[in-house]
């Protein structure tokens, strides 16, 4: 079989978490890696002598820039790990370049560009996956086999919850900056959050949220939101993300109560305070993701969280923002 010939948009952190799955998927190919500065930036040299670098070590070749990448006739597919703002020009350029795409989270940030990709992408045949890399673990999709066969009954509460600092580089980058960012905590990490509640539970009808920047005064955006949201059922959930603090390993997790017992999701997965699944690591999340896109262009096989899954991440967000910055709220 074909390996599919890839090649990585950005150099930040999970760059090398998408380097790591692919080098051990037998249909993949990293050939080469760009970084996101145009050659007139004055960090350009600095930026493209650091990546030559880096590239030498993993044995692929450093573009000079994102044009020589996207353009590369042997290159097939792409991983968009840029900054938020440059991913619907640079997914629109390798849709016209027919390049199929893993996007990182969020793949775009608002529903008109997530329209124009969707409409062109299917024009030329080309293939954008989400890289929701935690719906590729054994201990969610266990969970999610929980749920539908009914063995822990009828949902009464979910919640979902996330709290971890993030280093001086990011605070201080251009996740502290909203026309880059495009949002704070839950835009930005939650996004974790939201699709493994969708996946999970489906839809909510009703939202209410709170947004507040308590810590990390300098950035535009918020370092921590709640949403309270509640689906057709009745059921009820919590999603609150928080860059705010570390010390919430007896916090963090995911914890679905119901009528005949309860799930949760922290260093395992436990059914009724049993631990019925070891947890898979961050790195294997990676790898079964990196198998899930191979096997999607490969193979024809459905992605488990598509489009469809972005467009209602960006409905839920762009609705809990609106709600947390009018705050259309009743005072006790």
């Amino acid at each position: 079989m074909k390996k599919l010939r890839l090649g990585i948009v950005g150099t930040g952190f999970i760059t090398d978490y998408h380097y790591q799955a692919f080098r051990k998927n037998r249909n993949a190919d990293i050939r080469g890696m760009c970084h996101t500065y145009q050659r007139n930036h004055p960090q350009y040299k600095q930026k493209q002598e650091s990546l030559i670098e880096k590239c030498k070590g993993l044995e692929m070749r450093a573009y000079s820039d994102f044009d020589e990448l996207v353009s590369d006739p042997h290159i097939d597919a792409l991983i968009i790990s840029s900054i938020n703002s440059l991913h619907f020009e640079q997914i629109v350029a390798a849709i016209n370049n027919r390049k199929h795409v893993l996007a990182d989270k969020p793949v775009v940030t608002d529903v008109n560009q997530l329209e124009a990709i969707e409409q062109l992408s299917e024009e030329k045949g080309i293939t954008i996956f989400p890289a929701h890399n935690f719906v590729y673990s054994k201990a969610i999709q266990k969970a999610k086999e929980c749920i539908e066969t009914g063995k822990i009954g009828q949902i009464i509460h979910a919640s979902f919850i996330s709290s971890h600092t993030i280093s001086t580089e990011h605070i201080q980058g251009w996740r502290s900056d909203s026309e880059l960012s495009k949002g704070g905590a839950m835009f930005d990490s939650g996004h974790h959050l939201l699709y493994q509640c969708l996946y999970l539970l489906g839809k909510p009808t009703k939202i209410s949220s709170f947004k507040s920047r308590t810590v990390l005064k300098n950035m535009d955006c918020e370092d921590s939101m709640q949403l309270s949201v509640q689906f057709g059922n009745g059921a009820m959930a919590v999603l609150m993300q928080s860059w705010a603090t570390d010390h919430a390993k007896m916090i963090n997790g995911i914890r679905i109560l119901g009528t005949y017992g309860s799930i949760v999701l922290t260093d395992a997965l436990y059914f009724n305070d049993k631990k019925i699944l070891k947890k898979n690591d961050y790195l294997e999340s990676f790898m079964n993701l990196s198998k899930a896109f191979t096997d999607t262009i490969l193979k024809k096989a459905p992605p488990l969280s598509d489009l469809n899954t972005v467009r209602e991440i960006l409905e839920i967000t762009k609705k809990a923002y609106q709600i947390a910055e009018t705050e259309s709220v009743r005072i006790i």
